[in-house]
């Protein structure tokens, strides 16, 4: 971050940007024009992975640790774009429920946080009878 001559920016203001642009909680800038670079991470693409979760399914596991997902993939468009994810080989995995009279599915980042797609999101799944 570069500063202008006189120009301060105040990181201190409660909910600011600062952990945002990996800036600690301070004041920046001076009556000098100032070059500043951030000790931590920034923290803009939080989302590395996005999963799709299901409550039908059984014998799904990520790192080795059973989890109701039933697909993954890294959202590969700019913020604020449409994402548009097919799955190009399809595993079926088994249903856990002999009658379906609902199914939940909730979409997580790879940390477990569930993503927020304000009901703009529409998701197809594909049942097969196994023999």
């Amino acid at each position: 971050m570069k500063t202008a001559a006189n120009v301060s920016i105040d990181f201190t203001y409660p909910n600011s940007i600062n952990t945002i642009l990996g800036f600690d909680s301070s004041f920046y800038g001076g009556s000098t024009s100032e070059k500043y670079t951030s000790r931590n991470d920034i923290d803009i693409l939080s989302v590395n992975s996005i999963y799709v979760n299901c409550d039908l399914i059984t014998n799904s596991y990520v790192n080795g640790v059973a989890a109701p997902v039933i697909y993954s993939f890294f959202p590969n468009v700019a913020p604020g774009y449409k994402v548009v994810e097919r799955p190009h080989n399809l595993i079926y995995l088994p249903v856990n429920k002999t009658f379906i009279n609902n199914v939940t599915v909730w979409l997580t980042d790879q940390n477990g946080n569930i993503l927020n797609f304000k009901g703009q999101i529409s998701i197809r799944f594909c049942l097969r009878k196994m023999r």
